[in-house]
């Protein structure tokens, strides 16, 4: 930036970058507190209209390339900031300390503008409460002021609450857009459903070390992103995702032949006509409520999956004591999979000794061939890939330690589930036990 007079970047210390990124950011709020006043004006000159756009933010938006939210939310603070003058005047400050940016300039006035005129607050409350609001602009960042400014505005119109959240569940809406790959999705919830994903997402997307101490690697989005997936697909298996028609609980069908699925390669197919790896039909097919459909050379069904193939609730409960969650990072048994150490199609049954609890991301992980896990001792042991070593080298770990070593899920009913059989002996081994049809 040495057209501003500023040094080359590479060529500052720490302290000094930060000096020059404080400055920076003050010019910043100048600039977009005069562009705010420009915006207003061109708004009343209408300039626009004679020049052929339909109005200023069709102008602005596609003048500069911006979104059209973008430049509508700006023209509207633009345009309230008049009635504002406390807010004005604090956006006009020498002090970089005090004064204002666009930003915490908005969340105020939108508290205030919401505030209806039926609410009859008298102009000196409202007053009271602006420069209440701009003297907690010094501290509080826009989310904060947001936040604060709805308990004002919830103070100052006690009436006004009520409708607002009839308002806000009439809005509620999700879209979903089928996409090449999966699906996009968005849209509202409000009050209480809004605080109900809030949270059950950030209680499942908090960092995660990995065993050997180091940072989660994955982003706030992804683990967003794995922690919903997780809510959906605990709700499939439990049977609450939707309501019941015939006692009938959701399940996903997947379509695959037999060699991809018995050599890990090739694929499967969704209903919708999405493919998946082999390698994921075989992770999504130790735990989930997955019926396999299985076809052979000919493309007949060899084998329509059930259930019986799936941990039961009793040994469940035992791998969540023994392994006490994920065995590779510590993630709560809640947000963790049953794993088939030796995968059902490849002969291995459904027996704790040949279990082990696994989160999302680590299953994936197995399944790709990141992991790998042994059973010689009677236990899952974790064989570590050799990225996770600066010598490369290939360590093995013992499992997380269990508070009680279970052999046997108490008081459960064991079926055999070899050679994926549903049919019960009469003398079934103490540790084998399958899932029942509900």
């Amino acid at each position: 930036m040495e057209e501003f007079g500023q040094r080359p970047v590479w060529s500052m210390s720490g302290s000094e970058m930060l000096t020059t990124l404080d400055g920076v950011q003050a010019q910043l709020d100048r600039l977009q507190t005069y562009r705010l006043e420009l915006l207003a004006g061109l708004d009343a000159n209408g300039h626009a209209a004679e020049i052929g756009a339909r109005g200023t933010v069709q102008l602005i938006s596609t003048r500069h390339r911006l979104d059209h939210t973008d430049v509508r939310r700006d023209l509207r603070l633009a345009l309230a900031l008049p009635k504002y003058e406390q807010v004005r005047a604090a956006l006009n400050l020498p002090d970089d300390s005090v004064r204002l940016h666009p930003g915490q300039a908005d969340a105020i006035v939108t508290a205030l503008e919401r505030i209806p005129a039926t609410a009859q607050v008298p102009v000196e409350d409202l007053q009271v409460a602006e420069r209440e609001l701009v003297k907690s602009g010094q501290v509080l960042c826009p989310a904060d002021l947001r936040s604060l400014g709805k308990r004002v505005r919830d103070t100052l119109d006690t009436d006004g609450t009520e409708p607002d959240e009839r308002q806000a569940l009439a809005a509620e809406n999700l879209w979903l857009k089928r996409g090449e790959l999966g699906i996009e999705f968005g849209g509202y919830l409000a009050g209480a459903h809004a605080e109900l994903l809030q949270t059950l997402v950030f209680a499942g997307a908090k960092p995660r070390k990995t065993l050997d101490g180091r940072r989660d690697p994955r982003s706030r989005g992804r683990r967003q992103a794995d922690a919903l997936t997780g809510v959906l697909e605990s709700a499939a298996a439990t049977g609450t995702a939707v309501p019941a028609h015939g006692a009938i609980k959701p399940h996903v069908t997947v379509t695959i032949g037999l060699d991809a699925l018995t050599t890990g390669t090739g694929t499967g197919s969704l209903a919708s006509g999405a493919t998946l790896s082999a390698a994921t039909v075989r992770r999504i097919a130790c735990d989930a409520g997955v019926i396999p459909l299985v076809l052979g050379s000919d493309s007949e069904p060899l084998d329509v999956g059930t259930e019986h193939r799936f941990v039961t609730p009793a040994i469940r409960r035992a791998l969540n004591v023994r392994d006490q969650g994920c065995i590779i990072c510590g993630a709560p048994p809640a947000m963790s999979e049953a794993h088939h150490v030796v995968h059902w199609a490849d002969g291995g049954e459904t027996r704790i000794t040949n279990l082990a609890l696994l989160c999302k991301r680590h299953h994936i992980d197995v399944h790709q061939g990141h992991w790998t896990l042994s059973t010689e001792t009677g236990r899952p042991t974790i064989v570590r890939p050799p990225w996770t070593s600066p010598t490369h080298s290939t360590v093995h770990s013992p499992a997380r330690p269990s508070a009680t070593p279970f052999t046997r899920p108490p008081h459960s009913t064991a079926y055999s589930a070899a050679g994926h059989s549903a049919t019960p002996r009469s003398r079934p081994p103490p540790d084998r036990a399958e899932l029942m049809p509900s």
